[in-house]
């Protein structure tokens, strides 16, 4: 299936280059995941699949792909340590390590969530500029979840 971005494309933006990663930890499942989850019910069937045929390049590139690379990474991070092999089975996981491990999670989650509004504020401001975006199909435009609390307009 094809995908708006690619493993290379999610590895560059949504990791450090101090981070020793290949573009072989993302799977292309993983980025369908993505923008299934997390992109499609902003943009609706309409404007992702203009955008699957190459529209709206700039969009993509400058919106679009940031977004769906933070998601895609927030939904590898658990599964990094079994896809490179770093499971240590004779180890036991400390309370400390969980709990960098939770806050890790939530600060990705908050990247990509801030990630998604830019995008969403993005298409808002400039709906003239595609004619297949409905802004009232956009969830975002509905509703808020901040720190658990969900907030409906």
């Amino acid at each position: 299936m094809k995908t708006l971005i690619t493993a290379s494309q999610v590895i560059s933006l949504a990791f450090s280059p101090e981070e020793p990663y290949s573009s072989s930890l993302i799977t292309t499942s993983d980025i369908i995941e993505a923008e299934s989850r997390h992109l499609r019910p902003i943009v609706g069937d309409d404007l992702y699949n203009a955008m699957l045929h190459g529209s709206y390049g700039e969009l993509v590139d400058d919106y679009v792909a940031p977004m769906v690379a933070a998601w895609t990474r927030y939904i590898v991070e658990p599964l990094i340590p079994s896809r490179t092999c770093t499971i240590h089975t004779t180890e036991r996981i400390t309370e400390a390590m969980n709990d960098y491990a939770e806050r890790q999670m939530r600060a990705l989650g908050d990247k990509a969530s801030t990630l998604s509004r830019r995008l969403s504020d993005h298409l808002n401001a400039n709906c003239s500029s595609y004619a297949e975006y409905n802004p009232n199909s956009n969830p975002l435009n509905r509703c808020f979840i901040y720190g658990n609390i969900i907030q409906v307009r």
